[in-house]
């Protein structure tokens, strides 16, 4: 192949290369092509997991199905973490003030993701106790399976986390599953918990599109924005600022199915 040819075959891989990273490619590991059911509904423990763990699926799962039929279902106060121990403007705010701050930048969030408002539910909104109901979060699944039929419901994994409530999290949809009261399901996990997930269980969705990347930009910074005058104090942001840097990075979201 002569030197010009070489040149020329460059430069058209380089132009192919350039296709991909502006117009994207979906679910280019993992379970390639991986299909939703006709509803998506996923449930996210605390604040910015939905970001952090989720936020390729979710984008991809709205691109498959629609907005309309992508719910984010928000389980718990996400009022413990240490953040509002380590800083004096929390000190004096109340429970409910703590969780506001929270929800704020969490509604932000899944709407830069593309969530429709009408499609997130806030269970801490409904919740009768002062502590995280799993209970109304299993009621909420076993209604959208009924009243939707068509449904794969994305929890946290149910075995791949140091984390206890990320675990009932998934335990919860797995028991649902296990009993047979639910019919598809996927668990998203923590990039370190990966090399745990054997490939036949693995779902991997990469958002390559410079649009979705964008959204999933957007939705970190909801969690990073500080104004004080908008009762905004970046606080998923400070409480795991390394995770938010690395999803920036790989834009990535890695599953598993109920097998492992």
């Amino acid at each position: 192949m002569t030197t010009k040819k070489i040149l020329k075959l460059g430069v058209i891989l380089s132009i192919i290369s350039i296709i991909f990273v502006i117009y994207g490619i979906k679910n280019e590991e993992g379970y390639a092509g991986t299909k939703f059911k006709d509803n998506v509904v996923f449930y996210a423990q605390h604040q910015d997991d939905e970001t952090l763990w989720a936020s390729s699926a979710i984008i991809d799962a709205i691109n498959q199905v629609g907005a309309d039929h992508v719910y984010v279902v928000q389980v718990s106060y996400g009022t413990g973490i240490k953040v509002f121990n380590n800083e004096e403007t929390f000190k004096n705010m109340t429970k409910m003030e703590k969780y506001k701050c929270r929800e704020r930048e969490f509604l932000d969030a899944v709407k830069a993701l593309g969530v429709k408002r009408k499609n997130v539910i806030l269970l801490s909104r409904i919740n009768k106790s002062d502590s995280t109901s799993f209970e109304l979060m299993e009621k909420v699944a076993l209604h959208f399976e009924k009243s939707l039929k068509s449904v794969t419901h994305v929890a946290h994994t149910y075995k791949l986390d140091w984390h206890l409530q990320h675990l009932k999290n998934g335990s919860v949809i797995q028991c649902l599953y296990n009993a047979d009261k639910i019919k598809d399901v996927m668990y998203f996990v923590k990039p370190e918990y990966e090399k745990y997930i054997s490939d036949n269980e693995k779902i991997v969705f990469k958002t390559m599109a410079k649009e979705d990347r964008e959204k999933i930009k957007k939705a970190c910074y909801a969690y990073k924005e500080i104004d004080v005058n908008k009762k905004r104090y970046g606080i998923g942001y400070k409480s795991d600022h390394r995770s938010f840097e690395r999803l920036m990075r790989n834009y990535s979201s890695i599953l598993h199915t109920a097998k492992i």
